[in-house]
């Protein structure tokens, strides 16, 4: 059985040409990438403990639902293996555990890894399949009714130089507007954590906050309104929110195991898609077991609609996230982004089920 342990706890516009992106963390030892898992491990598989992360989000769903139904559990018990999970809130202490080696494989957004790639200089970690698409907003006080309403104002993202955060301030650039990371300039971006920006803007103390789901709906039931939904600034709507990404020494000495998980995550997408309803509730209650309270009906189902999960990394708007970021010069140069990929076992799991495969860069 599967424990589940408490740890720590995008979006963007493509603006019709670019936004999103990296999240600058302070520089992570790699602190030896080898663990006790691999040192059992074997191409056969078996006999491994894996170590997974996800976050208590929404945008997490397939973990959350994967987690909840045993999914994980089964698929590493045919192997002989097992898996112990563990919740994270924070970005930054993701990467330095997966990059310190205690942890294996992780659901995790963008700019985190585009920032393990780039302090590994491409070496530690590869990204193996898609998870979430879209879910995230920029909320504002219904006095506000455009962008341009918004200069003087201050408006709120989760953290400096995280997902949105980088989104926020590329599409302001963009519009014609300054911002810094002291929160001066035509528009004050205030980095804080998502609860201080649901209570502020709640008091009126706060003008807008671009956030992911479902924070972005508990703004709305608080009265806000969508100034801009992210999606409408990517072709097609899609823009990568989620995937998974794993330790290379990981994936190259455990293959069964890194199959398991992704066969896991596939049978959960697959549930978001064909009884979404019972995917949505399943999701739901993880989520209240985890962190001990549960979204409103009306919030999860606004935020549930804006997310899209799929196995598709949507590669090609990755490396728009890290445009962006190096452009605001809140990342750390990355030379090429077609090694972060390794799509060939999903795939593998794709083709067997009649299903498109997916691309990297």
């Amino acid at each position: 059985m599967s424990r589940t342990t408490p740890a720590s706890s995008l979006g963007r516009h493509r603006r019709l040409s670019a936004g999103l992106a990296a999240l600058a963390l302070t520089a992570v030892g790699l602190a030896g990438c080898g663990d006790d898992s691999a040192d059992a491990s074997s191409d056969g598989g078996g006999g491994v403990e894996v170590n997974l992360g996800y976050f208590p989000n929404l945008t997490h769903a397939p973990a959350l639902i994967a987690e909840h139904e045993g999914l994980f559990d089964d698929e590493l018990d045919k192997i002989g293996s097992t898996v112990q999970t563990q919740t994270f809130d924070s970005g930054s202490d993701t990467i330095e555990q997966l990059l310190g080696g205690s942890l294996d494989v992780t659901y995790i957004g963008p700019s985190p890894t585009l920032t393990a790639y780039a302090q590994s200089n491409g070496e530690a970690v590869r990204v193996i399949s898609g998870v979430t698409s879209g879910g995230a907003s920029l909320v504002a006080q219904p006095e506000i009714k455009s962008v341009d309403d918004l200069e003087g104002r201050t408006v709120a993202t989760p953290g400096l130089a995280n997902t949105q955060d980088i989104a926020a301030r590329a599409y302001f650039k963009e519009q014609g507007f300054t911002t810094d990371v002291e929160g001066g300039g035509d528009i004050s971006v205030v980095p804080q954590d998502n609860s201080i920006t649901v209570q502020q803007f709640q008091q009126g103390k706060l003008d807008a906050a671009w956030v992911p789901e479902p924070y972005a709906s508990i703004l709305v039931e608080a009265g806000g309104e969508v100034l801009l939904d992210e999606a409408e600034l990517w072709p097609n709507g899609e823009f990568v929110t989620t995937q998974i990404l794993v330790r290379t020494d990981f994936l190259e000495e455990n293959p069964e195991e890194v199959k398991a998980l992704l066969t896991a995550n596939d049978a959960a997408i697959d549930m978001t898609a064909d009884d979404a309803e019972n995917a949505k509730s399943i999701a739901s209650d993880q989520l209240e077991e985890l962190t001990s309270a549960a979204l409103p009906p009306a919030v999860l189902d606004s935020a549930w609609d804006k997310l899209t999960f799929t196995n598709d990394p949507l590669a090609e708007t990755l490396q728009e996230d890290y445009d962006d970021a190096a452009d605001l010069e809140l990342i750390e140069p990355i030379d090429d982004l077609a090694g972060l990929y390794d799509l060939d076992i999903v795939n593998e799991l794709l083709a067997d089920e009649g299903k498109q495969e997916v691309q990297g860069l």
